[in-house]
């Protein structure tokens, strides 16, 4: 007996827009993100950043508050099949919840907690 590997991820992205429709045949409800992402590396005189986009779960489209502009999060993320507008099919990284700040930052807050006890037992 084998195990197949989970292919979970997590993935920090810049959220700059994010968008919700129903489907009109089935009445799901879909949901994207729009991100801002470096430009790749295989045009060495290409600079900047590129939009991409995922598709996502109605609970992460819920969890993205853009009321004061663009944010960065942390999103638990793994492939799905989906199908472009010309019904090619790909796999490509969905998102499946927001990873709130306190978990996804446990060892920036412990030292800092304990710097600041040694500083004031001085």
């Amino acid at each position: 007996m084998f195990k197949i590997p989970e292919i979970k991820s997590v993935k920090s992205l810049f959220v700059i827009n994010k968008d919700a429709y129903t489907n009109k045949q089935s009445g799901e409800l879909r949901c994207s993100v729009q991100v801002l992402v470096p430009v790749g590396n295989d045009r060495p005189n290409k600079k900047g950043y590129a939009v991409a986009q995922y598709s996502a779960e109605p609970a992460v489209y819920d969890a993205l508050d853009l009321d004061n502009g663009p944010i960065m999060a942390q999103f638990e993320t793994e492939p799905r099949e989906s199908r472009n507008g010309f019904g090619n099919t790909t796999n490509s990284d969905h998102l499946l919840r927001v990873i709130p700040e306190a978990a996804a930052k446990p060892s920036q807050t412990a030292p800092a907690a304990s710097a600041a006890g040694q500083k004031v037992s001085s």
